[in-house]
């Protein structure tokens, strides 16, 4: 068996019941216990490591989150909610839409929904 995905996603941060609260929030996310006070998103975990440094970049890395649906307006929603938008909903292509946000500590964050439904349309 081959890799199957991706298990978990560390965020190193200097607050991390700021940045917990902003994915707990933005994503809905299902809050689970043990170590690094972690959130699960689907089936990936997200973790939270405290640190004395951020060294964020002007030009951060991007982490992109699937969403459906509903689950793509409550994000949206709460994006609006938190003001953290950077860039407002766009169609990449016919069937696709999404929308980026900065977290607390300046990491892009884009989420996006697939109407996967196009793969059996006429």
């Amino acid at each position: 068996m081959g890799i199957l995905g991706v298990n978990h996603i560390a965020f190193r941060t200097p607050d991390v019941a700021r940045l917990r609260s902003f994915y707990l929030e933005l994503l809905a996310a299902e809050e689970v216990g043990g170590s690094h006070q972690p959130l699960r998103v689907g089936a990936t975990l997200l973790v939270f490591f405290e640190t004395g440094g951020n060294a964020i970049s002007s030009d951060p890395d991007e982490i992109a989150f699937d969403a459906d649906e509903a689950g793509f307006g409550a994000a949206y929603a709460s994006a609006k909610t938190l003001d953290v938008l950077m860039r407002d909903i766009i169609e990449p292509t016919a069937w696709s839409k999404t929308f980026l946000v900065r977290d607390p500590d300046g990491r892009r964050i884009e989420v996006t929904y697939d109407d996967r439904s196009v793969y059996w349309r006429a």
